[in-house]
């Protein structure tokens, strides 16, 4: 179902939702229901300004004439979040409004006609009030279409987005090339040319997560990746200039081909306040042949650093977005670099992880005075 074909069904919707509530000895008579948008501009707009957000999406889908009438009121801005990973999704949040979420989901669980039906969950922090569309087998089309409709009624960006397929990117590179929060899954990304038009054409300002790049093709990729927080899982592929010339304030790569010599370079780098500026952590997991107490050797090389403890004051994680931090590797000890404007670069142990994969971890911070 997309939106421009959906004008009768919403309109009931809108309805069943006013009426979801009563006690069931109310019946309603269609000759008696209201005729809301008959009402004056000045009343129809005081009505509909009391409408949560899901009446209010499904009011502005009744008629070309209610999505303007709709766009017409001030709303508060909402966080958007498309998610495709496990099915369209599309959750909603309202800044003024924390205690409450609204989900759109598209599934095929019921008979067409039974469609769209409500529900809602109580969790311990907030109500999640969920409208369900019927999945007709285009379900990522059609959530792109409602994501889009969503973001002109309420005069909001999409912040944050899951992306599967190739077609998902370059969608939202057309729709809204920047976002907030991106996450990039397997196989959505199968040649050097996709990875490449992505990080020229998509911006990311805060949080960008990739997985695999689908291609037998062996490549390096040595320009910076602008994302404030940045995870890759499949990084062999990611070079020591990228994260040299970078701005990322956290850099987490997994399967990571980086050196030994090259960790080495970065601290150098860092220490002489010459690249990194903006870093607050660093992490590093490779597979290699060396043993952690000669990998660490030369990673350290001709670094001069003291000892530190757990309780120097040294924060225990690092924040990702206003409401979600990365809690650190827990360790007894670090070593302690200084540099020349008295940041503190602590390098974790060096430990092998349950994937037999050594990890590397370098935090920036400063001490309270």
């Amino acid at each position: 179902m997309n939106v421009h074909s959906a004008e009768m069904v919403y309109s009931h919707s809108f309805e069943q939702l006013e009426i979801q509530n009563k006690p069931k000895r109310f019946k309603t008579n269609p000759r008696n229901q209201f005729p809301l948008l008959k009402l004056p501009r000045v009343v129809l707009l005081e009505c509909i300004e009391n409408l949560d957000v899901l009446e209010i999406i499904l009011f502005s889908l009744i008629s070309k004439r209610a999505k303007t009438i709709a766009k017409l009121v001030h709303w508060s801005p909402l966080d958007i979040h498309l998610g495709t990973e496990c099915g369209p999704q599309i959750v909603l949040k309202c800044y003024t409004d924390p205690d409450n979420e609204w989900v759109i989901e598209y599934n095929e669980d019921r008979e067409p006609s039974e469609y769209p039906y409500f529900d809602s969950e109580e969790t311990d922090l907030t109500v999640l009030h969920y409208l369900f569309l019927n999945d007709n087998g285009n379900a990522i089309e059609d959530s792109k279409q409602m994501t889009a409709h969503i973001c002109e009624v309420f005069r909001s960006p999409i912040s944050g987005i899951d992306l599967c397929e190739e077609s998902e990117i370059e969608w939202i590179i057309k729709f809204q090339p920047t976002l907030r929060n991106v996450w990039i899954w397997d196989d959505a990304i199968t040649s050097v040319e996709t990875l490449d038009h992505t990080f020229k054409n998509l911006k990311v300002t805060n949080y960008f997560y990739l997985e695999s790049v689908s291609t037998v093709e062996k490549f390096q990729y040595k320009e910076p990746i602008p994302a404030r927080f940045l995870s890759i899982r499949n990084s062999y592929w990611l070079t020591l200039p990228s994260i040299l010339n970078g701005t990322n304030s956290c850099v987490r790569l997994q399967d990571s081909k980086l050196t030994p010599k090259d960790i080495n370079t970065l601290l150098k780098k860092w220490q002489m306040g010459l690249k990194l500026r903006t870093l607050e952590y660093l992490e590093i997991k490779s597979f290699t042949p060396l043993d952690v107490e000669s990998f660490t050797n030369e990673a350290l090389k001709d670094l001069v650093w003291t000892n530190g403890d757990e309780n120097d004051g040294r924060p225990t994680n690092v924040e990702i977005d206003d409401d979600s931090t990365y809690t650190l590797p827990e360790v007894q000890t670090v070593k302690n670099l200084i540099r020349n404007d008295g940041m503190i670069g602590s390098i974790f142990e060096v430990f092998e992880d349950d994937n037999m994969e050594l990890c590397f971890s370098f935090q920036v911070w400063s001490k309270q005075i």
